[in-house]
């Protein structure tokens, strides 16, 4: 039965900025991790790298990249 209330996926990765850096954010069997990185090109590759392991669709390498 539903509830109506928006469940943690169980398995996800994401991407932002916060205080200066690049977190991201490793959402694994409903646990959540985070890792910084002070610059968004390493926070995306190593973003990618989970996704990769919890077999996610990979971001391609240029998304939100526009000035």
């Amino acid at each position: 039965m539903a509830s109506g209330a928006e469940k943690t996926p169980a398995n996800a990765v994401r991407v932002e900025r916060l205080d200066g850096e690049w977190a991201v954010q490793i959402v694994e069997n409903g646990k959540v991790t985070q890792r910084l990185f002070e610059t968004e090109q390493f926070a995306k590759n190593f973003a990618n790298g989970q996704r990769i392991r919890l077999s996610l669709p990979v971001l391609p390498q240029h998304a939100g990249t526009g000035k």
